[in-house]
């Protein structure tokens, strides 16, 4: 359904690109038909604000330096403004090239390319053609790529800082309890890590009973939000489907792969018996795999 550079217009079926580093909406659209246009256009709209303000951000330092500069005598403080304007090019350049990007789309779109009832994409296909009990397998990757790398970075920086340690430290240690502070990291990770990672694992383990054997259906995406959460965030989607006998429901989800957006059509896989019971499979880390090995 999905690939990690490009998701399938739900309205012409053509290829969309994820601009996930250079644009400021998070909002995906379709220059072709125009799906999602009008949402990215009003989500770029609540950024204008914020870049007005880096831009007196940028100005206010860049009088504050002179004047440091001026006072202190020191002309290496002239360049705060150009460090601190580096690093808030990448966003700004963003806004400006999706607005671009925008504009141009609303020039060339052509609604009339539109399709009544798109092709259902191949992988929603293959998956009716699968027989249950269906073959669930680990899905490695959103949250968990992120989280396993900054583990395995840290724990490569620890044994490189034990081994340097070790190498400074006189050949008669009098006490070899004398390095002990040194595993005290260590040990905090390897506590850590199982609360961020195993802990969420385990936990999916409620999804399995439904991917395996669950009802198959297919709904609609009817909205997709970023939702803050303290210092973190993460994507959020609400969907409606119908079971087999006719019952409407609407569910909302988590949406792990960050590439699941309005009107699109997604998996869900339900608990005959309560309807309420559902999951999709980019809210979880398991997947549906349909090789037997």
């Amino acid at each position: 359904m999905t690939t990690m550079s490009s998701i399938t217009c739900p309205r012409c079926g053509s290829p969309v690109p994820l601009r996930r580093f250079f644009s400021m909406t998070n909002k995906p659209f379709c220059p072709r038909c125009g799906w999602n246009l009008d949402r990215a256009e009003a989500a770029l709209a609540g950024k204008a604000t914020a870049m007005k303000l880096v831009a007196f951000a940028i100005a206010g330092l860049g009088i504050f330096a002179a004047f440091a500069a001026g006072r202190t005598n020191l002309p290496i403080l002239f360049f705060l403004p150009v460090l601190f304007g580096a690093v808030i090019l990448l966003p700004i350049w963003g806004y400006y090239f999706t607005r671009r990007a925008i504009a141009a789309a609303k020039l060339s779109v052509n609604p009339d390319l539109a399709r009544s009832e798109p092709p259902l994409d191949p992988a929603l296909q293959q998956l009716q053609s699968l027989s249950r009990p269906r073959r669930v397998r680990f899905r490695f990757g959103g949250n968990l790529v992120v989280v396993a790398g900054a583990f395995a970075l840290t724990v490569l920086m620890g044994f490189a800082l034990i081994f340097l340690t070790a190498a400074r430290l006189p050949r008669n240690v009098p006490h070899p309890a004398s390095t002990f502070p040194i595993f005290l990291p260590a040990l905090f990770i390897l506590l850590v890590f199982p609360a961020v990672i195993v802990i969420p694992i385990l936990r999916d383990k409620r999804n399995l009973p439904l991917l395996r054997d669950g009802e198959l259906a297919f709904a609609r995406v009817t909205s997709q939000q970023t939702v803050q959460q303290g210092k973190a965030s993460y994507s959020s989607i609400s969907y409606e489907f119908k079971t087999n006998s006719g019952q409407p429901i609407q569910s909302s989800a988590k949406d792990l792969t960050y590439s699941v957006f309005e009107d699109m059509t997604i998996p869900v896989f339900y608990d005959p018996l309560d309807p309420s019971k559902n999951t999709t499979p980019c809210a979880t880390y398991l997947r549906i795999s349909s090789n037997p090995f």
